[in-house]
Parts: structure tokens; C-alpha cells; sequence
């Protein structure tokens, strides 16, 4: 009630103030709520963060993005351990809620690593959160530019015109002529010097301070730059461990919680790579058996696991030339492509799942590979991949370190995997960072998060990338939270299930848990 008299005295003045009194005046009702003044909170963040300087300066986001949207930058240090030493600025996006008599307060969202924020906040209808419309009406949605930068999901039709820097990487980490499953010493080595060179190409104070509690670190910067004294947050994949470890560092700064394809980055590496393999073939199987009964599907009648080999084996052994990619395609390029999209599982056509699976790999057979270089820039190419795999780095647990354990591991999945090959994200780590000269910062127990806010965790039952045994591992790390199963195939259930994302929406704006399953397809 207090809120809503706020914003409507703050209508009464005039255009240019408007905005601005509402936020003073809605901020002041916040933090009397809550017991803080504005000058208590500043001395007790600057304590917590070291960080002198808690303003933001909002600007306009720029032509290409909603023009309601604000964009500023902030300082943080490099290395929280030595806040007075080298700074560096992340970008910062916010999106005003519509409505903002009701506004329940700012909601942080953080996509998944590799993927820029900024864009997907300042334009919400990009990245999938305009998929929920009352999230952009009732929150304040604000997001930071991961360290490292990341991929315009919008392919820049909704560029801001501020972003974090990059890594900075003078050499690509993906090579086409260095393979993650060397069968031999030789190419081991040759896989080994390919990763450590790559790395130190990179920015090398960045890349090694990239780990999730660093990224914490920098949210509770950023809440009290924003003057908040709670977020709520909305995290997936990767970012469930940034926002995990928040939780944990500070509990009592989050209103409430939604994990969607939660990650546990303390399973050992054998343990996420036999599953994530075993789900990845899963999948497939999955999609042919859709493809077998759905006429919708391009491949519809035909038998799709000996098309789909015949790809592979002949990229492999010639590579395909795609227009708009620097060098020809290979099957293992196409295979960890294809897992991609297998994670999406059925979301509708144009959205990177099942239905444009088959097609692609429909048009490969005619020798037409239109949409390849595409998926290229979304999966493999440096603008996402380069801090999805310098987080992973340096975030999961190192535990294969010598060629024969590594030999091991490869045979073994092969095995598992006989049309997919044993491709997935936790391989990808595996084999990618073998002589990576950054070491893992992993966490060798869980992480338990005491005196926990209201947390919903949103698992998938079929999901390759955050496979359900695995990802329910989280309920038990975090107290009192609850669980919502979609009963479907998707990595990340918000883009699959309308259900889903109605209960994320009831959780997010009450704090209540609601329905605890989805039905595939619901």
C-alpha cells in the first residue's frame, strides 16, 4: 500500500522527474520495511564488498533496444581477495517494470554462461524472458554482462551499446584440426598444447578469476550499487552455481529464488560425464523415436540414426565447406552442434530444437548447409564459447589429468554413446581443459546454503546438459527449498513448458511453491 502511494504521488510531477521521485520515494518505503536507512546500507555494503563508490549512473541502452531500458557500468575488483587492486567494469541493464504501483521489487536474472545479459534485459522479448510478460510488469529486471562477455542471443537486432569486456583471446579455443577424442599420444599431446595456448592468448588476470564465487561477488556489488536491500533471482544452467553460491555467501539478500536445469559443480567428473553421455544418447533416441511418429518432422519415415552416422562418418573424413564459416566442418563439429540441439528438445521450429534437428541434417545430405554457420556462432565459436569453457575451467573439478585416465574415460564413453559419440558439455571440460594452465577452484564438498530464501528448483526429467539424477542433488544443498518436475525433454524448461513458466512466475511473485510437476508438453 505504502508502494503504491509512492508511485502514484510521484505521477503528479513532471515528465522529466517522474520516474526518478518514484524510485526515491519507492526505495525509502523499501528500506524503512525493512529497517535500514539508505546511509546504514551504504556503510554496510561498503564494509561487506570494500567498494567505496555504490552509484550508477543509468543511460539509455541505445537505439536497438527497448527505450525504456537503462544501462550503466560498475567497477569491481579483479580479485574480491585484493579489492584495492586492478578494477574492471562490468555492464549493467535495466528494465523498468511496467506496472510500477504494483512493482514487487528487482528481479536479477542471470542466463547461462557464455550468454550476455545485458541484451536479454534491456530487450526482454530476446533471450526468452518476454515469454513471461508479468515478469517485465511487476519487476524491475536487472542483469550484469558476465565477466568474459558472452553471445548476443538477438544476433544484434537488440545490441546495447554497453557490454563487459571480453577475454580478449587472440586464438580460438575451438581448432577443427585438434580433436577432443584423440585416440593416440600423439594427438593427447597435440590437444594438450592447443589448450594451453589458447588460454594464454586470453586476458590472463581475467580468465583466472572467472570462478562463481567471484560472479557472486559482483551481484552483491551490483545490489548494493542498486541500493537494494533484496533481489530476486532467476538463474539457469551455469548461473544456478553463481546464484547458489550467493545464496550461500548471503542468504539473508535474496526474497526468493528460481533455479531452472540447476548444475552441482561437486560431482565428481567421471560421475557428470558418464550421465551427461548416457542422457546425450538418450536424446537422440528420444528424437528419433519423435521424429518416427510426427510427420511434421522433416526426416518423418526415413531411418534417422543411419543418416545421422553417415553425416558424421563423412564430415569426418571430408570436411563439409559452409558458407560464412572460416573453415570447413567437421563431424565432431557437427556432432557437439547437434547435442546442442538435442538439449532443446520441442520447442517449436526456429527455436533450435528436434524439428530444426532434422531438417538440418535433412538439407547436410543434399550437400545444403544454410543455418550451420549460425549454430556455429551460438555453440562453438568464441563469442559464447570462450567463457563458457574458461568458467567451466576453472569452476568444475579437474579430475582427469593423465593420458591413461583420459583414455579410459574416452573408450568407456564411446561405448555408451554409439550414435553420439560420447559429446556433452562435462567431455567438453574434460578434454578442453587438459593442459589448461588456469587451475579449478571447484568446490570438493557441497555447498550448503543455511538460513535459505524461498528456493524453487525446476529439473527436467530428460535433460543431456543438467540430467534430473544429478540436478535433484540440489534440493538436498539447499534448505526448505522445493522442487517442480517437468515431466518432458528440454535443457532448460522455462523455453518448453507453459506450465512451467506460469509456476516460475506464481513462485517468483509470492514466494510460494505451487504445482510440483509439469507435463511434457503442458
Amino acid at each position: 500500500m505504502k508502494a503504491t502511494t509512492a508511485a502514484t504521488t510521484a505521477t503528479t510531477t513532471s515528465a522529466g522527474v517522474t520516474q526518478a521521485t518514484a524510485e526515491t520515494a519507492l526505495k525509502e518505503t523499501r528500506l524503512t520495511e525493512t529497517g535500514l536507512t539508505e546511509t546504514a546500507l551504504k556503510e554496510t555494503a561498503t564494509a561487506e564488498t570494500g567498494l567505496t563508490e555504490t552509484g550508477l549512473n543509468w543511460t539509455t541502452c541505445g537505439p536497438k533496444t527497448d527505450q525504456t531500458a537503462q544501462c550503466a557500468t560498475l567497477r569491481v575488483p579483479l580479485d574480491w581477495s585484493r579489492p584495492s587492486g586492478r578494477k574492471i567494469t562490468l555492464a549493467v541493464a535495466r528494465h523498468p517494470a511496467a506496472d510500477q504501483a504494483h512493482k514487487i521489487g528487482t528481479l536479477f536474472f542471470r542466463p547461462g554462461a557464455g550468454v550476455l545479459a545485458v541484451n536479454q534485459v534491456a530487450t526482454p522479448s530476446h533471450g526468452g524472458l518476454g515469454l513471461l510478460p508479468g515478469l517485465a510488469e511487476r519487476f524491475d529486471l536487472v542483469g550484469i554482462d558476465s565477466r568474459g562477455g558472452g553471445l548476443d542471443l538477438s544476433y544484434g537486432t537488440a545490441d546495447a551499446n554497453v557490454h563487459s569486456a571480453s577475454l580478449a583471446c587472440d586464438r580460438a579455443f575451438n581448432d577443427p584440426a585438434v580433436s577432443r577424442f584423440p585416440a593416440d599420444l600423439a594427438g593427447y599431446a597435440q590437444l594438450r598444447r592447443h589448450n594451453q595456448a589458447a588460454a594464454a592468448s586470453c586476458d590472463q588476470d581475467l580468465i583466472r578469476h572467472l570462478d562463481a564465487e567471484t560472479q557472486a561477488r559482483d551481484a552483491e556489488a551490483f545490489r548494493v550499487a542498486l541500493g537494494e536491500p533484496q533481489l530476486t533471482w532467476f538463474a539457469w544452467t551455469y548461473a544456478s552455481l553463481i546464484a547458489q553460491t550467493y545464496a550461500q555467501l548471503f542468504p539473508g539478500r535474496i526474497r526468493a529464488l528460481v533455479l531452472d536445469s540447476p548444475l552441482d559443480h561437486t560431482v565428481p567428473t567421471t560421475t557428470y560425464v558418464r550421465t551427461q553421455v548416457r542422457e546425450t544418447e538418450a536424446a537422440f533416441n528420444r528424437f528419433v523415436a519423435w521424429c518416427g511418429s510426427d510427420p511434421s518432422c522433416a526426416l518423418y519415415g526415413q531411418d534417422i540414426p543411419a543418416i545421422y552416422d553417415e553425416v558424421i562418418e563423412r564430415a569426418n573424413r571430408e570436411p563439409l565447406p559452409v558458407a560464412g564459416l572460416d573453415h570447413a566442418m567437421t563431424g565432431e563439429e557437427i556432432g557437439y552442434i547437434a547435442m546442442y540441439v538435442l538439449e532443446n528438445g520441442t520447442v517449436p521450429a526456429g527455436y533450435g530444437g528436434w524439428s530444426d534437428l532434422a531438417a538440418a541434417l535433412g538439407a547436410l545430405r543434399t550437400g545444403d548447409t544454410t543455418g550451420w554457420a549460425g549454430a556455429y556462432a551460438g555453440t562453438l565459436a568464441p563469442p559464447y564459447y570462450h567463457p563458457y569453457r574458461a568458467s567451466g575451467c576453472v569452476d568444475f573439478p579437474r579430475d582427469i589429468t593423465g593420458y591413461a585416465e583420459f583414455q579410459a574415460l574416452r573408450r568407456e564413453i564411446r561405448r555408451l554413446a554409439p550414435h553420439t559419440g560420447g559429446v556433452s558439455d562435462s567431455w567438453d571440460y574434460v578434454s578442453g581443459c587438459q593442459g589448461w594452465p588456469v587451475p579449478s577452484v571447484a568446490p570438493r564438498r557441497p555447498v550448503i546454503v543455511h538460513d535459505a530464501p524461498p528456493t524453487l528448483l525446476v529439473v527436467t526429467r530428460h535433460n543431456p546438459l543438467a540430467p534430473y539424477d544429478l540436478a535433484i542433488r540440489v534440493a538436498g544443498q539447499i534448505e526448505g527449498s522445493s522442487t517442480l518436475t517437468y515431466e518432458g525433454d528440454a535443457h532448460i524448461a522455462f523455453f518448453n513448458s507453459q506450465c512451467v513458466r506460469d509456476a516460475e512466475l506464481a513462485f517468483l511473485t509470492t514466494a510460494t511453491p505451487g504445482v510440483a510437476a509439469c507435463a511434457n508438453g503442458a
